[in-house]
């Protein structure tokens, strides 16, 4: 019983972990998540609470930094305006990170081909964008000496950088395997055609 629990708490571990990097968190996970959740689930084509769902475009997007925060809290309260500068909370060190992930949806859809088998098709167009490393400082004496004009400093070491974009579509199929009082079970596969549209790469060992 208690090696079944260590590895239910590790198999939430691991979960966040792949929730962090996915799209559309909480939303192709869903009993009624329709095209959506063949995004990490093939299988979820078939015996879906949908006959046939269509999807014309769909837009997820989130990024994040340990360099800045932002409270919702102070954007909904304040009376003149939220002002970037003030309103923010930044910790600016020499290795600030950034990162920056989009995904859109286009026209996809799905329906039964018969009681216990389904198809669909999901086109893709995706961006993802990192950041490592970065001197956050840069950004804090960019401002105070823009219009100064006066020099400064800085370090970054091991700076990397990534930005990726490609487009994808993905034929899919799924089917009921067992159907019993007792046991349930189906399967899916994903077939998916890449068409990379650019990537950028920045290393950097040191700068100053």
């Amino acid at each position: 019983m208690k090696n079944s629990n260590y590895i239910f708490y590790l198999c939430c571990i691991i979960s966040l972990n792949l929730l962090n990097s996915q799209s559309y968190v909480g939303l192709n996970t869903d009993n009624y998540a329709g095209v959506h959740s063949l995004i990490l689930n093939p299988s979820g084509v078939v015996d879906s609470r949908f006959k046939t769902d269509i999807n014309l475009i769909s837009i997820s997007a989130f990024g994040g930094s340990d360099y800045f925060g932002i409270n919702l809290n102070d954007i909904i309260k304040a009376e003149d305006g939220f002002d970037f500068d003030s309103d923010v909370e930044k910790t600016p060190t020499n290795a600030n990170n950034f990162f920056v992930n989009t995904d859109i949806l286009g026209p996809s859809f799905m329906f039964n081909l018969s009681p216990k088998s389904s198809i669909g098709i999901l086109s893709r167009v995706r961006a993802v964008f990192n950041l490592h490393n970065v001197s956050g400082e840069l950004y804090e004496n960019l401002s105070d000496n823009f219009d100064t004009n006066e020099n400064f400093n800085f370090n970054s070491t091991d700076v990397t950088g990534t930005v990726h974009a490609w487009a994808e579509i993905s034929l899919v199929y799924g089917r009921i395997l067992i159907d019993s009082k007792k046991q349930f079970l189906k399967g899916g596969i994903s077939l998916k055609y890449l068409q990379g549209a650019g990537g950028v790469f920045v290393n950097s060992k040191f700068y100053r």
